[in-house]
């Protein structure tokens, strides 16, 4: 299903009947071909693909696995634990080791076999020709899955004094970042790891890219139910209810009480600049979530009526915080269109 493969195929034997050999026979055929692929990647569904890290530690291994790390990618639907079932067969005597750390001495020195497996994340490369645009989900979703040399394992852990009302205040993430010798997918499902590294993301950082995410997640549902209104409203309803509605213990409240409080910013006056640019982030949120609960309102069944009304009610009142602390964010540019919809704006006082 890399269709988006076979038109840069498509293309060049296009070309060739055209220009080279002028069989415009063929050219007719190739150009249908081709837009059956441009059809394709507009209205078939494609699972995303896992991509799973593998350590071979031991001496038991053979030079070639010998404490050496791969990517691998997963077959479609595949579960981590059918995937390590294989990995683990061909060396009946090896272990699985537990934990996602890198092993020390006392493992990767042992004459035995040890593996290690755990999921890691595509780290999406930026793509100039996709920046600012509104572009279906449909295209970038094979970009952030395919083609791809980095990938990522966060794992969360707590650092400083812990407050138990509030478990934002003191999570970090500590971020090792892989990068293969080849792009995935390739010739092979699995490519070695050439480098290594470690970064570690504050609780202000991590907050700060969690707002990214919760933003564009609904930017995305927005475009992707003005594309499709035949699409159930069930996951809109749940992602809007889950930040507006304080009963459900999302939005954004625990970073205000994180982050936003004098005490912070007098202990980290190095936050400054960041804790700027998330009052920006949940300011910006507003507009996008009117958006979604008006597209909400116009395709909810008069039985979820009652819980569209309660979700604007809490809506008006989150609206109202927001713009009086941050100020408010206007969508002077949203193409309700099927061209989709995207954040260009202005800052209203």
């Amino acid at each position: 299903q890399m269709w988006e493969e076979a038109i840069h195929i498509c293309k060049e034997l296009a070309e060739q009947y055209e220009s080279e050999v002028f069989d415009y026979e063929l050219l007719s055929d190739i150009l249908q071909r081709e837009a059956g692929f441009y059809e394709k990647i507009l209205k078939v569904l494609r699972p995303s693909p896992d991509y799973f890290a593998v350590g071979y530690y031991g001496q038991g291994f053979p030079p070639f696995l010998r404490n050496k790390v791969f990517i691998y990618r997963g077959k479609e639907y595949e579960r981590r634990e059918d995937f390590e079932l294989q990995l683990l067969s061909p060396f009946p005597s090896a272990e699985r080791l537990q934990s996602t750390s890198a092993p020390g001495q006392d493992i990767t020195g042992s004459p035995g076999q040890y593996i290690q497996c755990f999921t890691v994340q595509p780290a999406e490369e930026a793509r100039g020709r996709f920046k600012d645009r509104s572009i279906p989900e449909q295209i970038t979703n094979f970009y952030r899955a395919n083609h791809i040399q980095r990938f990522n394992y966060s794992r969360p852990f707590k650092k400083g004094p812990k407050d138990p009302d509030n478990e934002f205040a003191n999570m970090w993430i500590e971020r090792t970042t892989f990068l293969t010798a080849y792009p995935l997918p390739g010739i092979l499902r699995w490519f070695a790891v050439t480098s290594t590294t470690t970064t570690i993301i504050s609780p202000l950082e991590n907050a700060i890219e969690t707002m990214v995410k919760t933003n564009e997640k609904i930017m995305s549902e927005i475009n992707r139910h003005q594309q499709d209104p035949g699409l159930p409203i069930n996951p809109l309803s749940m992602l809007l209810n889950g930040i507006v509605d304080p009963a459900v213990m999302g939005g954004f409240a625990k970073y205000e009480m994180a982050f936003f409080q004098e005490s912070y910013l007098r202990e980290h006056p190095e936050d400054e600049e960041n804790i700027e640019k998330l009052k920006d982030l949940i300011a910006w949120q507003v507009p996008l979530l009117a958006e979604g609960i008006r597209l909400h309102g116009q395709k909810v069944t008069e039985d979820l009526r009652p819980f569209h009304e309660r979700m604007e009610q809490c809506f008006v009142q989150l609206r109202a915080k927001v713009e009086s602390q941050y100020g408010g964010r206007e969508m002077v540019s949203a193409e309700r269109s099927t061209r989709g919809w995207h954040r260009t704006g202005q800052v209203r006082s």
